[in-house]
């Protein structure tokens, strides 16, 4: 069995290092390369590794390894220069960028591009020289460099070839034509954001859904909603409703909890059998524990408090999920622009853990102080109905004042 892996795995190299321009560049294939490649080999399909997702500190220390070892490897360069972009040391970042480019790396070129772009470290702005360098890496299949110069095109750059800046229907096609290679899924994401903003999705559906559904595969969140506001508009069509659980355990299996709990939504949905009630709960659970998600926390804790086929009932752990979905989550997102935030709570997982506490089946779980700890915490949190009301029924005066509301 062992063999007949390695041998996919083989095959599978060779089919890419045929295909792939970016690929044949990678002379250098370990530590290094899987911490930080953003082409990634996985069996018979090449995966996206985004960019937030590197572990910086772990993937400088075997990238450093691997230019002692292979000083002259200009992708390693690359690799090295880009981890130390995450950690945002650029003053080293854009010197290996720059090593890399000179020496020919395709990706070395896309990144020192956007040092000019984004003015980091001490390199100046160059919108010339960024250009330049994003022409060569598209030119050398790099669809990276490729969307970043399509993009430019919407500030009118006075340095993008003519046949560039005053082409939108050209560029609407050769951005197409990069989804359609498969090598840099966010490209699919922006196409299928700009016929979303144009609300063309409905003129063009068989584009925009296959551009949004290949971006909601490779794990982008906003890719999934374009997709899922795709399908409610063709509620009637049963064969792309049937294909959406396809496109969400792709989604799930690279990274985005939020189709894990759409998954887990559709096993929960149907009929109640040992393997639904198993694959709900384990996407749930993976969801929870993964992304963070309370909703997912919550769904992972009813399912361990509740007697289920196939499911052995756990009511410390329940209970340990449920108080999960009703702490507060910061959500960070990072982007060259800085960092976005937002809190996450599950009033319904609050609610549910009051009352199990309030009237457990078993006594000895009981607990009503903790009970009306949960309730203040959530009136103080959150506005909602029913953790109002429970709540001033027991005397919490918070709870009452949202009541009154």
């Amino acid at each position: 069995m062992k063999k007949i892996f390695f041998i996919i795995i083989f095959i599978s190299i060779k089919l890419l290092w045929a295909t792939s321009p970016y690929v044949k560049q990678i002379k250098v294939w370990d530590d290094c390369t899987y911490a930080i490649e953003p082409i990634r080999l996985d069996l018979m399909q090449v995966k996206n590794i985004i960019f937030t997702e590197i572990n910086a500190s772990y993937a400088i220390e075997v990238c450093e390894k691997s230019l002692h070892s292979y000083p002259n490897d200009a992708h390693i360069k690359f690799l090295l220069a880009r981890a130390y972009t995450k950690a945002k040391k650029y003053s080293k970042g854009v010197k290996f960028t720059a090593e890399a480019c000179y020496s020919g790396d395709i990706g070395g070129c896309n990144l020192l591009g956007a040092y000019h772009d984004y003015k980091l470290s001490s390199t100046t702005h160059d919108a010339k020289k960024k250009i330049l360098l994003w022409l060569w890496s598209c030119s050398q299949k790099n669809s990276q460099a490729c969307n970043n110069l399509y993009n430019q095109a919407k500030w009118d750059d006075t340095y993008l070839p003519s046949e560039i800046r005053n082409a939108p229907e050209k560029i609407m096609h050769e951005k197409l034509k990069l989804c359609e290679r498969g090598d840099f899924p966010e490209v699919c994401h922006d196409y299928a954001k700009s016929l979303f903003k144009d609300r063309q999705f409905t003129k063009q559906a068989d584009i925009f859904e296959f551009t949004a559904s290949r971006s909601c595969i490779s794990g982008d969140r906003e890719g999934c909603l374009f997709y899922q506001s795709f399908l409610d508009e063709h509620k009637d069509d049963n064969k792309r409703q049937n294909r959406r659980i396809y496109v969400y355990k792709k989604s799930c299996n690279n990274g985005n909890t939020s189709s894990c709990l759409n998954v887990a939504r559709f096993y929960a949905s149907k009929k109640r059998t040992k393997i639904n009630n198993i694959t709900a709960l384990a996407l749930y659970e993976d969801a929870c524990k993964k992304g963070k998600n309370v909703h997912a926390c919550y769904a992972t804790g009813s399912y361990y408090l509740a007697k289920l086929e196939g499911i052995v009932q756990n009511i410390p752990l329940g209970i340990s999920y449920l108080e999960q979905s009703c702490t507060v989550h910061h959500v960070y997102k990072e982007s060259p622009n800085g960092y976005s935030s937002s809190s996450k709570i599950s009033l319904r997982g609050c609610y549910a853990l009051a009352k199990y506490l309030l009237n457990p089946p078993d006594k000895k779980y009981q607990n009503k102080e903790k009970a009306k700890t949960v309730l203040a915490y959530t009136c103080n949190e959150r506005q909602y109905y029913y953790t109002n009301k429970l709540g001033c029924k027991l005397g919490i005066d918070k709870c009452c004042k949202q009541r009154r509301k």
